[in-house]
């Protein structure tokens, strides 16, 4: 029997594969599989840009900071399919809970320093509201109202930033699990 080169594992294996290491169906594998093959255009993985593409990810106001967030675990700067449903497993709708934390904690930490400061904080907010022009949702002296808000309410140790213990107890009982799943369907 003829062995296939290495750089494309035979999709039945690798689907296997990913079943057991992840928390997405068979189902939601090969959805992901046929997205991934509209998405690698030349065949030879995906790059950043083609990875913001993902239609569950496109729409979304920190999709930019998730794709950085999923691409920190890539080896190279292209995604093989393998890579793209491991990055992409913290969505599986049965993922654990404490791995999605995690990975919101991550995403809203924008200057990657393990707490969600205040200038964490306000490009979150920027980022999910828009402001300025005729769409503004949000004057500047209103956001700083939120921040501090967020930060009172959460802040346990009144350190001026909240680290990811603060974080899951301020989001504990929230619906964030569904939030963080895939629309697969």
């Amino acid at each position: 029997e003829m062995l296939k080169p290495t750089s494309q594992p035979p999709e039945p294996e690798v689907i296997d594969e990913l079943t057991v290491r992840t928390a997405f169906t068979e189902r939601e594998i090969k959805k992901l599989l046929r997205e991934f093959k509209l998405l690698d255009v030349d065949g030879v993985g995906l790059t950043r840009e083609q990875a913001l593409e993902l239609p569950q990810l496109k729409h979304n106001p920190l999709s930019s900071r998730m794709v950085e967030v999923l691409l920190d675990q890539v080896p190279s700067d292209r995604m093989s399919f393998r890579d793209f449903v491991l990055s992409l497993a913290v969505f599986a709708p049965d993922e654990r809970r404490e791995a999605k934390l995690k990975f919101a904690f991550k995403v809203y930490d924008l200057d990657n320093d393990n707490v969600l400061g205040r200038g964490d904080l306000v490009g979150l907010l920027r980022a999910l509201t828009p402001v300025g022009g005729s769409r503004q949702v949000m004057k500047p002296d209103e956001l700083d109202t939120v921040v501090d808000n967020v930060l009172e309410e959460a802040d346990q140790d009144g350190d001026g930033a909240i680290s990811y213990e603060e974080f899951q107890k301020a989001v504990d009982g929230s619906d964030f699990h569904s939030k963080l799943s895939l629309d697969m369907l």
